[in-house]
């Protein structure tokens, strides 16, 4: 549905009585033989030119969907911390007093961090999220909701109605990125979205929110300081390496409320399998870290945020020795693949991600260093930070 051109637009009826069609009953419109034509060879007309059949599948993400203000050497945001090493990047959840629950500041943050680790993909190699406090991610923040009651009885309310520092103010609206959303609307309208009431805005930015994640090309790595509760939850499950603190807890309680975390569904699905994702959304099950380890949330339990530090820390020199390019390419191969019906189609796109790592210049700088005897050139300056930011860790750093 994303992929899918807009709708196109097409010329009026004509009037009742005219040559064309016309209204035979209030409400009801008939359409003659020439607009049936007319749309029928714009309908083709608007194939042929985009020649759907022809577009080969990708795992590309769609990032004309937020305008981003800050970047890696302009950070301002306060509710969301940017650590920049070598190599790396560290995005920090910083509203410990909330629990890091999400609102405007703290997504409007995330947003701009996401956009510049895609914009950066040569820069960075690796990006590590974590969060100040005892908490990794509460969800939603219930005041943000408390908010939005309060406007509908007509009362003034700054924000969204939560705690936060609003200290950036957004960029206006891209007018590409403003036509991207236009047309979404009008897809997911189309799709069929809409049936059983309107889906905003904020919903649609939600979903592409979730996928401009999973689909980073760094390698990323989920440093759980706490426990992770409904959006939380997902935030964890679009990383690809998940390190958790054992006093952390994991729980989607939305079904409690009676809504389901739709959203975020695809990439808990793809974590822990559909048999285990029945059971974690509808019973609403607070998994501690080692079970959750056992379903697929995460993939290693540390006594503290110290030892979770250090373990990333190890695995960033295993990924320092890797091609970047390889790295990227294999995790978009994943995102193609993963769930993909075992067709032609499927074919057609692993052979192309073959291609063109074959005739890449990593896989030559490779061969040659390897001939050479030497390391390759990207391992020469290891990935991480001068200082490496502890955080979590009584708010010391760590000379590496």
């Amino acid at each position: 549905v994303d992929d899918a051109p807009a709708p196109v637009a097409v010329k009026a009826a004509p009037e009742n009585g005219k040559k064309g069609g016309g209204d035979d009953e209030a409400g009801v419109a008939t359409l003659g033989k020439e607009d049936i034509d007319y749309v029928t060879t714009a309908v083709l007309g608007r194939l042929q030119e985009e020649k759907p059949w022809k577009v080969p599948l990708s795992a590309e993400p769609d990032l004309l969907w937020h305008t981003p203000t800050c970047t890696a050497d302009d950070w301002r945001h306060k509710d969301v911390k940017l650590e920049v090493g070598n190599g790396i990047a560290m995005v920090v959840f910083n509203r410990p007093n909330e629990n890091n629950s999400m609102q405007d500041t703290l997504g409007f943050g995330i947003n701009d961090a996401l956009y510049t680790l895609h914009a950066n993909k040569d820069r960075f190699r690796v990006a590590v999220f974590t969060g100040e406090g005892r908490m990794y991610c509460a969800g939603g923040d219930p005041k943000s909701w408390q908010a939005q009651a309060a406007r509908l009885r007509g009362e003034y309310v700054e924000g969204d109605g939560t705690v936060a520092n609003r200290c950036v103010e957004a960029n206006p609206i891209a007018p590409e990125v403003e036509h991207s959303l236009n047309a979404l609307q009008l897809r997911s309208f189309h799709a069929g979205a809409h049936t059983h009431g309107p889906v905003s805005v904020g919903q649609l930015s939600a979903a592409k929110q979730w996928n401009t994640w999973y689909t980073l090309p760094q390698f990323t790595i989920c440093l759980v300081n706490g426990s992770a509760m409904g959006g939380g939850v997902g935030c964890v499950c679009c990383c690809d390496y998940v390190i958790a603190v054992r006093k952390a807890y994991f729980v989607l309680s939305e079904v409690k409320i009676g809504v389901i975390p739709a959203t975020i569904s695809p990439y808990v699905i793809g974590k822990i399998g559909t048999s285990n994702a029945k059971r974690f959304f509808c019973a609403a099950e607070n998994l501690t870290a080692a079970r959750a380890k056992d379903y697929g949330i995460v993939d290693e339990v540390v006594e503290n945020m110290r030892e979770g530090h250090e373990r990333i820390q190890e695995i960033v020199k295993l990924i320092s020795a890797s091609g970047p390019q390889a790295v990227s390419s294999y995790k978009q191969l994943i995102c193609g693949a993963n769930g993909a019906p075992l067709t032609r189609a499927l074919g057609h796109f692993t052979s192309r991600m073959q291609a063109l790592a074959a005739d890449g210049a990593e896989l030559k700088a490779g061969l040659a260093a390897e001939g050479a005897k030497k390391a390759a050139p990207w391992s020469e300056k290891p990935i991480g930070f001068d200082t490496w930011p502890m955080v979590g860790v009584g708010g010391k750093a760590q000379a590496e």
